[in-house]
Parts: C-alpha cells; structure tokens; sequence
C-alpha cells in the first residue's frame, strides 16, 4: 500500500502483534490522517495490544511528521518542571538518555538540575542543539555501551516505534542495574478509549495498557516500581464518544472513526488549548456547523468527565510509569 505525500511516497505494510506474535487482529476503528489524507486501521490484539495495521514501514515514519511538530515543546516549561519531578535525586556523576528527544528542551532542563543529559532521536529536528549532546538515529542499531545510564527516559515516545519490544529490549542493556526506566504510553484499557477517536493516528503506532506494560518489561528483566494516572504529564480524553454512542444505540457501526469524531476538538491538531483557546475557537465556527458545534461541546464535556472518573479508578488515558531493573 502506497500513499503520496507531496514528491514522496508512504509504503506500509501488514505486521504481527509485537507483544505476542499474533497475526489474527480485530479492526476496531479506521481514520483518515490529517498530514496524508489517508485512512488508517486500528486493530486489537487478544494480548491487549492495539495498533495500526498495515504499519507504516521505518522509511516512512519521518513523513507522518510536520516540520512543526515540535514547536510548541519549548514554551511548555512547566511541562518539563513536571517531568524532572519523577526523577530520581542526581549527583554529578548521574547519567540520563532521553530516548525520543525531539528538539533536547528535557535535556536542557535536566542539565539545570545536575544530570549528565544525553538524548537520542529517530529525526532531526533542528540545524543546531545549541551544544546538546544528541544521536540522530535508531536507538536499538545504536553502539552504546552496555549500563552506561543511571535513568532512561522515553516521555510519549514508545506508542511512535515500530517495534517497542527492540527499545524495550536496548533501553534494559543500557541501565545500570540500579538504574530507573520512566516513560509515559497511552492507556487504551481507560473508561472510552478504545471506542473514542482521539488518537494521532498513525503517528500512535500502538496503544498499550497496564499489563501489556508489565509483559514488556518483564521479558526484559524490568519489573514496574510505580505506576501513575493522574495525567500529571500528558492528558487524555475519550472525546467522540457521544456520536459513537448514538450510532451504537441505532445499530450503526460505523467502522470509520471520522463519523463519530468531536469535529471541534479535531481543529485542534495536538495543539495547546491554553496557548490556541482564542483562535481554535474561530476556527471552530468558521469550519463546524452550527448544529453540530453544541453537539462537540456536550461531548467534550462528557470526554472531561469520564478523564476525570478515570483518574480516580486509577485506569487514566496515559500513564507513567517507572520502572527498575531486576
């Protein structure tokens, strides 16, 4: 399967379950990608594993991407204050890998607080680090020694690999064996997720949930300290669910997940509300109907709520997790 990015060409193809090895998946939904105009399937896994298949190929990742991806990363100070809150204590001989670094502002900030920070990215975000010490690349074809690391990091990263059994697999050689692995993933086993169309598909590759988490890390010698959903880092609504709902109630099913999308919501794109609140709500009433805008605010009200339930079940969005060596 071929789709036409501009000049260039997106190949993907059918792939097995990374978890277990499974081949025979259920379609739960379809969408239609905002950057390639072409529609993508989510299928589940009996392990619980959920994932976009046919997969985009490793040539083919960097595409998926706008160059403005980033750009929103380094005005979210407070985000990266957040993060350093679940490292552990540094001393200056601490090391830290950011698997995953995007344009190095984590590294920046956990310079400022005492580690030896490092990074490591699939694509390069920009013509100069500003002295940051950055690997563009793969990271499991990486030649970096074995326990080189006190921490390794992965902030939203492992749902964007096409195969987190390999990084799982590296980041575990690269700890010390006293060593921390904290990351964040989707939770695809909260209240409406699985049923919402709120992932960045196909940029998500693969949603995860607790237990596939906790077989990931133990085929790799890794067992989980701490698990949090409290949304600290990244948030997580099941918006859409008000029209999936409705079209389940008249017998419906509608494979295509942009039928039951919060068009509202969409405009967005992975962009702040806090910072866009003004304009995204221009664009909303210059690009929804007026009927249905009411209809994507009492959804999102509703995706708020369930989010907000979540967290109190301990079974939110996103999670993070950290986790040690054996």
């Amino acid at each position: 399967m071929n789709v036409q990015v501009g000049a260039e060409s997106i190949k993907s193809e059918y792939v097995p379950c990374d978890l277990c090895g499974a081949v025979d998946h259920e379609v739960l939904y379809s969408k239609i990608d905002s950057v390639t105009n072409w529609t993508f399937n989510v299928v589940g896994c009996s392990c619980g594993m959920v994932f976009v298949n046919p997969m985009p190929d490793e040539q083919s990742i960097p595409l998926l991407y706008r160059q403005d991806y980033h750009f929103e990363k380094p005005l979210l100070d407070s985000l990266y204050k957040k993060m350093i809150e679940f490292l552990p204590p540094s001393n200056e001989n601490s090391r830290l890998l950011d698997v995953g670094c995007g344009t190095g502002d984590f590294i920046k900030h956990a310079e400022q607080v005492g580690w030896d920070a490092e990074g490591v990215d699939l694509i390069n975000w920009s013509q100069t680090y500003g002295g940051l010490k950055i690997r563009i690349g793969d990271l499991p074809c990486m030649d970096i020694p074995e326990e080189s690391y006190d921490v390794v990091t992965a902030w939203a990263v492992l749902e964007h690999v096409r195969n987190p059994s390999l990084f799982f697999n590296k980041i575990s050689t690269l700890m010390k064996k006293d060593g921390y692995f904290i990351f964040t993933v989707p939770n695809v086993a909260a209240p409406g997720i699985r049923h919402s169309c709120h992932e960045d598909v196909p940029r998500h590759l693969w949603l995860f949930t607790p237990g596939t988490v906790e077989s990931y890390l133990d085929k790799n010698g890794m067992k989980i300290r701490s698990i949090f959903h409290d949304g600290k880092i990244y948030r997580s609504y099941p918006f859409g669910l008000l029209r999936y709902t409705w079209h389940q109630l008249i017998g419906r099913k509608e494979m295509n997940c942009s039928v039951y999308e919060n068009r509202s919501v969409g405009l967005l794109q992975n962009r702040s509300i806090g910072v866009h609140f003004k304009r995204w709500i221009t664009e909303v009433f210059e690009n929804v109907p007026t009927c249905q805008i009411a209809l994507d605010f009492l959804d999102l009200a509703l995706g708020v709520i369930i989010a907000n339930y979540s967290k109190i079940i301990r079974n939110y969005g996103v999670i993070t997790v950290i986790a040690t060596k054996e």
